[in-house]
């Protein structure tokens, strides 16, 4: 089985929302600056479905991470895409499975929407983005949400941030949010969530991070000399509070290799640091591969061909994302 778990929709009411327009590729802005693609296949399930046939898809995992800052129109088009999502799992339950949106930081209205979207829905679990409201993953102030999601039992999937806050390196003509600091953030997010002791405060919580965790493998040692690898009090920086070695934190959490358009470099160097059985398959359709998503096909297949056991193979095409979800 293969599952892919990073796989955008929209409605198209919310497509139109945002200025998107039926049958044309717009972009959406914030702030003056590039946040993300509408593409017309965000909200056509039949193309999803047309391609998922193609390339040897059998479940994609839906989702869409909030994109307002504002709590009453982040919480309207919540309600919108779960209920959405919903339908759409409805009509296709071999074929999609879906997170909740919701915003993590707008209290009990939040938390309700989380509640009915699991429970009455039946959405497997829920997505946030790298930074909320311009705090990172390691903040107080989510403290509550994930012992709302902990209690749950289900996963908490973190999708890069659309617009980055405290990387005013970023500011150049480039489009850098979109490619340099998207996965900057990400690193930022996987090593905050274990040095700040959340990886331990709250043990029984999956978390899944996008696009291999910003390509936190290659940082990894890194990040282990500045502190030491054993986790001993005496070697750690000032602050820090994981109580089990850098390394131990990061195998507790979950993967997935989206967000490179399918490049092997990266997932050769994600399987340096990070156990197969921690990685989930993902390919960010249809906003990666929108020249051919046929290229999904090869990404697959260039996989397979990994040298390292079928097992592990399996277990990053579709067992770890199966498990993750009790599909």
């Amino acid at each position: 089985m293969i599952i892919d778990w990073e796989h955008h929709y929209l409605p198209e009411e919310l497509v139109l929302k945002k200025g998107g327009k039926i049958g044309e590729k717009s972009t959406l802005y914030e702030y003056g600056k590039p946040r993300g693609d509408l593409n017309t296949e965000l909200c056509d399930v039949e193309e999803h479905l047309r391609v998922m046939d193609a390339v040897g898809i059998d479940v994609a995992v839906l989702s869409m991470a909030v994109t307002s800052d504002d709590t009453q129109t982040a919480l309207e088009e919540c309600r919108v895409w779960d209920d959405r999502a919903a339908e759409v799992v409805r009509r296709h339950p071999k074929r999609f499975a879906a997170l909740a949106s919701v915003p993590p930081l707008a209290g009990e209205k939040a938390f309700d929407e989380l509640k009915r979207a699991i429970e009455t829905l039946g959405l497997k679990g829920v997505v946030i983005r790298s930074q909320v409201n311009g705090l990172s993953t390691d903040a107080k102030e989510l403290y509550p949400f994930y012992e709302r999601v902990s209690a749950l039992k289900v996963p908490i999937f973190i999708h890069p941030s659309g617009l980055q806050q405290g990387f005013s390196m970023l500011n150049a003509p480039y489009d850098l949010g979109r490619s340099v600091g998207r996965e900057l953030d990400l690193i930022v997010a996987t090593a905050r969530l274990i040095l700040s002791g959340v990886v331990d405060d709250f043990s029984d919580l999956k978390f899944v991070i996008s696009h291999k965790g910003g390509g936190i493998a290659a940082v990894k040692e890194r990040i282990e000399y500045q502190f030491g690898s054993t986790g001993s009090p005496g070697t750690r920086p000032s602050g820090s509070r994981n109580r089990l070695p850098f390394d131990q934190c990061l195998n507790k959490l979950y993967f997935n290799l989206a967000g490179h358009h399918g490049g092997m470099s990266s997932v050769r160097c994600a399987l340096t640091a990070i156990s197969p059985k921690r990685l989930v398959f993902g390919t960010d359709y249809p906003q990666d591969f929108r020249g051919d998503p046929m290229n999904i096909k090869t990404f697959i297949e260039n996989i397979r061909k990994l040298d390292i056991d079928k097992e592990s193979k399996q277990a990053m095409l579709g067992e770890n994302a199966r498990d993750l979800l009790g599909l």
